[in-house]
């Protein structure tokens, strides 16, 4: 019987954590190198939201969208948070064959240093929802919260996701990380904006019944969502 010599193992080990330290110093290297050309140095000025501007002027203006009349947008108070209740009607050129309305909510980013917290929990206890038939729905780069929602004798279909710049999804796991490789690499947060979308619904439809509008519409509010606060 032959017997591994002792020294193969740390030897393997040493080659691991080397591999490790020439990722990290790559990292590292193209974080610094933008900010040894310019001058600045990434501990001389603190992160920010570039586009906080943009989010504020959602929070009070609303967010138009193509082929629907923004009917009602008006801040409203969830949880000592302040969120944006729009009502949206279908113009003349809209989907026909669509429900002839629907509500948004919004909450965008109130200012640099606040983080996404699972505002869908403030949500559902302040509207006493009951839910189910919770399912991922997936439009374009977003994937989102799906499901069906009924209380004070009223039923909705709701989707509901974090938009950022380039995708949206429902976990605040995934802007942590796109917010570390933004300040990584470009020195800024990354933006974000809590989204739910209210689709009235029969009170015993079908919830699949409405998953095409439910696709159409997330994908259309995270284009212009992208167009407007968070370019």
């Amino acid at each position: 019987m032959t017997t591994q010599p002792l020294s193969s193992r740390p030897f393997s080990n040493r080659w691991v954590s080397l591999a490790l330290v020439v990722v990290l110093s790559a990292l590292a290297g193209m974080a610094i190198l933008p900010a040894y050309l310019s001058g600045q140095w990434p501990w001389q000025t603190t992160p920010q939201v570039t586009q906080i501007d943009q989010l504020r002027s959602l929070q009070t203006d609303g967010l138009p969208l193509p082929g629907w009349q923004l009917t009602i947008a008006e801040p409203i108070a969830i949880n000592r948070q302040t969120w944006t209740l729009a009502e949206y009607r279908a113009s003349s050129t809209g989907a026909q064959t669509a429900p002839v309305q629907f509500a948004l909510l919004l909450h965008p980013q109130p200012w640099h240093s606040n983080q996404p917290q699972l505002e869908w929990i403030d949500l559902a206890g302040a509207q006493n929802w009951r839910i189910e038939g919770r399912r991922r729905l997936r439009a374009g780069s977003v994937t989102a919260r799906f499901f069906r929602a009924w209380g004070d004798g009223q039923s909705f279909a709701v989707v509901q996701w974090y938009a950022m710049p380039q995708g949206g999804h429902p976990s605040p796991s995934h802007w942590f990380w796109a917010n570390q490789w933004s300040q990584l690499t470009r020195r800024t947060l990354t933006p974000w904006v809590a989204v739910t979308v209210l689709l009235p619904m029969e009170p015993l439809g079908a919830i699949a019944d409405y998953q095409p509008l439910a696709t159409d519409l997330t994908a259309l509010i995270q284009q212009q969502l992208e167009a407007t606060a968070l370019r």
